[in-house]
């Protein structure tokens, strides 16, 4: 998918990650003009090409549980075009922080579009909602859940909630 988006609206496309031999993506011609592979991509390459990037591209054709490139990207301030289904229905916000597609055409009008996508947009969800700080929080709620229903189970009632904020998304 990401191949025919590039090679019909022009562009380059940059492939990063490991190979294995006889796999399905060996396929992809990697020696295409429009095409780059850089192979694998540690922490500070990864950083590099995402901030460098006009978007990221990610059009996952199975239910992705969390796709956490996405958020990568966002914390660089790049926007990113998906599939419309999984994680990426919460985690990307259509037309704020990404495009989510399902078409050929519209993967190339996001593709064309994406300059219409503020990267401080991007970054300001991905900091709200994935910081070290907001994920605490989470995994507190979480572990104190866990503990508190070791007697009743899930018919354990609480006397110390204040409140449930840690649900709470934070949008842009």
């Amino acid at each position: 998918i990401a191949k025919e988006v590039v090679k019909t609206m022009g562009g380059k496309l940059v492939l990063a990650g490991q190979r294995r031999e006889n796999a399905p993506c060996d396929e992809i011609d990697t020696n295409a003009p429009y095409m780059e592979y850089v192979g694998f991509a540690d922490w500070e390459t990864r950083r590099t090409l995402l901030s460098n990037a006009k978007a990221l591209l990610v059009p996952t054709t199975y239910i992705g549980p969390f796709e956490g490139v996405s958020i990568e990207a966002g914390f660089s301030g790049t926007p990113v075009i998906t599939s419309d289904w999984g994680c990426f229905a919460e985690n990307v916000i259509h037309g704020k922080t990404g495009y989510r597609c399902r078409t050929l055409e519209q993967y190339v009008w996001a593709a064309r579009n994406i300059g219409n996508i503020k990267p401080e947009d991007c970054r300001d969800f991905a900091l709200g909602n994935f910081s070290m700080e907001r994920v605490a929080k989470m995994y507190d709620e979480y572990f104190s859940m866990i503990y508190t229903l070791l007697d009743k189970g899930w018919y354990e009632l609480g006397t110390n909630r204040a409140d449930m904020d840690w649900l709470n998304r934070k949008y842009v």
